[in-house]
Formats: structure tokens, C-alpha cells, sequence
């Protein structure tokens, strides 16, 4: 008898960024469903969370022509679409027929709140990361830029240098609100819930129906109830790389960050009890964090859902990990700029906000939130999604 078939996996083109695992993890899951072949930046770099794909690199094509024809893609996941390089590959993919997809990454919240931490941005990591792509080891964007966009496309390039200069000297939020380029608008946004497709709908101005609402995956892998660790009680604090990152967003100087470290320390031994820092993957190489017996810092653990469960309480800013903080623990942020995040947890009386520059132990009030619930749909998992809502949605026909 003749043997069954075997059908071939649908394969995507992912122009994402691979440096930091929890970015990839999402693409580990679907690796038995799906091919993927990742663009993580210009040459290779290292770490590279990726290297169980196959990689390939801009500085490896002349065109995007050329890209699409030797990769042959089913479709196209992007990060985001704001670099010359995406814009063009997004909208030479799309006049190919070829489906293209913006999937998120982290809570995403509104312009307002983007807007204003740009405007607290020191450097700006997008002109450096421009700059830097034109001149790294010969490869120029501009020239490969020219070799696609071809005949009447030519008049692109124009909307792209425009773009990318109100990106420099403004911001890359500014021009995206205030510069809305077909060339940017992908064919669908993969949004974990409507909360997190606000962004799109006020830069982009995406419709309901451009939006697939697929949940977070990383997130959902929290909602399993833990056992308990037996260590000695400790409070928990989320930590955001507000001081020192790769992209030159920095926020608040290292001295405020130490002294707020050991302010909470203070209240810690106050306590008696521990207190755990879970450092964001920018500052796992810091060197000028505060050494204390009482300090104990996290970099890669492999269940940190069971230490958030653990803890007496949780603190934290306003990154995707206080979710489950607030599901499952009376948590405290700290404000420091406008949170479109902090700005819902308050509304819903989910988190105490307090004040990053002046707050007083004791204002501290360790409530617990009483509907849990609401965070998961809210946030996490909206009602009618499943397991497999993602899969669901990359493989729906063209």
C-alpha cells in the first residue's frame, strides 16, 4: 500500500530579535506545528535563543526579493514593523500575497504611556541601531533598501527617510502615531487580549477585525497552582532595567536604584524577612547592584511561578511579570512616570500604587485582591481562548 502523506508544515519568516530567551520561548512551543526561520539582526550575535531554528541574516541578501525567494515563506512575523528593512520586507511580502503578522511580546498598554517614557529616554536606541546597521562590516541599508523597492516603489523610500528621521529626533511612538504608513500595517495583530492591542489601534489604527486575540502563553503557564517553598518568609520585588539596558532607555540613575533597593530592604528586615530581587534579563550582568546577607537576587530560575507564590508579597513597576504577582499576591508598584499598566491594576483596586521617590513603610497595605479572575481575562486569557488559539490563528487560510 501506497504510504500516507505527510503534510509539510506551514513555514514562517520571524524578523525578530533572539537575544533574550523569554522573547523566543513562544516559538519553542509551536516548533512541532510550524517551520520557522528566524532574522534576529543584521550578522550573528550572541546569545542567540534561536540557534535550534534556522537563522538567517540581512547582511546574507542583496533585496528582499532576493529574501523571499530563497526562504519562501508561508508568511511573516515581525516584532514590530519600524526599521526600513521591516517596512519593506512587510509590504513587498504582502504584494506577493504572502500574509503578515505583528505578534506580541510583553504587556502592551497605550500611547500615552509609551509616549512618555520616550520622552525620559537619555539616547535614543532606535537612531543608534539605524546608525549602526548602515555601517556594520559594510552592509547598507540604504543600498539594500534601493535593490527592492523597484520601479514606482521607488517612491517609498521617500515615506521611509521621512519616517526615520521624525523617529530619531522625536521618537519611534511619535512618528508611528503621527505618521501612519500603509507600508507599516501588517495583515493581522496577534494581541494577547484588547487591553494589549490599544497601542495598535492609536498608532496603527487597526480595526476589530484585523486583531486576533490569542492570549499570552507565557502568561498562562502561571495560573497553575504551586506548593508552597518552605524557605524563610520573604517579600518578593519585580525588577525593571530602569537604570542600565542595551537599549539606552534609562529611566532613573543608579544611585536612586540602589537606594531604593535598600529601602526595601530596610523594610524587609523590618519584617524579619527576606527579600528577593528578580532582576529583568538587561541587568543579570550588572555589577553595581547592592551587596546585603539580606538581598538575594534572581537571574534564571526554572519555576519562578512558585516563587511568586511563595512570597509574603510582591513589589514591583510595571513589567509583564507583576501580572501574576497580582493575581496571586497582595502586590505594591511604584510609580515613577505614567503606567498605562499601574493606571488598570489601580482602576480595578488589583495593586497599591505608591510613589517610587517618597513612599513611606507605612503606607504599605498588603491586600490581597479579591478577583483574581478578572486579571486573567483582562490580561492573560480572555474567555473563548484555548491552548491552541495562537496555532489556530497562524494557520488560517489566506
Amino acid at each position: 500500500m501506497p504510504s500516507k502523506l505527510v503534510k509539510e508544515k506551514k513555514h514562517f519568516l520571524v524578523i525578530w530579535p533572539t537575544i533574550r530567551r523569554d522573547w523566543v520561548s513562544t516559538f519553542y512551543k509551536l516548533e512541532d506545528q510550524f517551520r520557522f526561520t528566524f532574522i534576529p539582526s543584521t550578522f550573528p550575535q550572541e546569545p542567540n535563543f534561536a540557534d535550534c531554528f534556522e537563522c538567517r541574516y540581512w547582511s546574507e541578501f542583496s533585496s528582499v526579493q532576493q529574501l523571499l525567494d530563497e526562504v519562501k515563506p508561508d508568511g511573516v512575523i515581525f516584532m514590530s514593523i519600524e526599521s526600513g528593512l521591516s517596512m519593506a520586507t512587510n509590504y513587498l511580502a504582502q504584494k506577493r500575497g504572502i500574509r503578515t503578522f505583528i505578534l506580541q511580546h510583553g504587556i502592551f498598554t497605550n500611547y500615552k504611556d509609551y509616549r512618555n517614557r520616550e520622552k525620559l529616554w537619555r539616547k535614543n536606541s532606535l537612531a543608534r541601531e539605524t546608525k549602526d546597521s548602515k555601517v556594520q562590516k559594510g552592509f547598507s541599508t540604504l543600498r539594500f533598501l534601493k535593490k527592492s523597492l523597484i520601479g514606482t516603489d521607488r517612491f517609498k523610500l521617500l515615506s521611509i527617510a521621512i519616517y526615520t528621521k521624525l523617529q530619531q529626533k522625536v521618537g519611534p511612538y511619535w512618528a508611528a502615531k503621527h505618521l501612519p504608513l500603509s507600508i507599516k500595517k501588517a495583515n493581522k495583530y496577534i494581541c494577547y487580549s484588547p487591553f494589549n492591542a490599544t497601542i495598535h489601534r492609536e498608532t496603527d489604527r487597526v480595526s476589530e477585525h484585523e486583531i486576533s486575540y490569542v492570549g499570552s502563553h507565557e502568561l498562562m503557564n502561571y495560573l497553575k497552582k504551586e506548593e508552597p517553598l518552605t524557605d524563610k518568609p520573604f517579600y518578593l520585588h519585580i525588577d525593571q532595567a530602569l537604570a542600565q539596558n542595551s537599549f539606552g532607555e534609562e529611566t532613573v540613575s543608579r544611585e536612586a536604584m540602589i537606594g531604593f533597593y535598600q529601602k526595601l530592604n530596610d523594610y524587609c528586615l523590618s519584617q524579619q524577612a527576606s527579600l528577593y530581587i528578580k532582576l529583568h534579563p538587561e541587568s543579570y550582568k550588572s555589577d553595581w547592584l547592592p551587596k546585603h546577607d539580606n538581598i538575594h537576587y534572581i537571574r534564571h530560575v526554572d519555576n519562578f511561578n512558585q516563587i511568586i507564590q511563595s512570597a509574603l508579597g510582591c513589589f514591583g513597576f510595571y513589567s509583564t511579570m507583576v501580572i501574576p504577582a497580582v493575581y496571586w499576591k497582595p502586590t505594591i508598584l511604584f510609580k515613577i512616570t505614567y503606567s498605562g499598566l499601574q493606571e488598570e491594576l489601580g482602576k480595578m483596586g488589583a495593586a497599591q500604587i505608591l510613589d517610587f521617590h517618597d513612599f513611606q513603610f507605612s503606607q504599605f497595605s498588603f491586600q490581597k485582591f479579591e478577583n483574581p479572575q478578572l486579571i486573567k481575562t483582562y490580561f492573560i486569557q480572555p474567555e473563548g481562548v484555548c491552548d491552541d488559539s495562537l496555532a489556530n490563528c497562524l494557520n488560517e487560510p489566506t
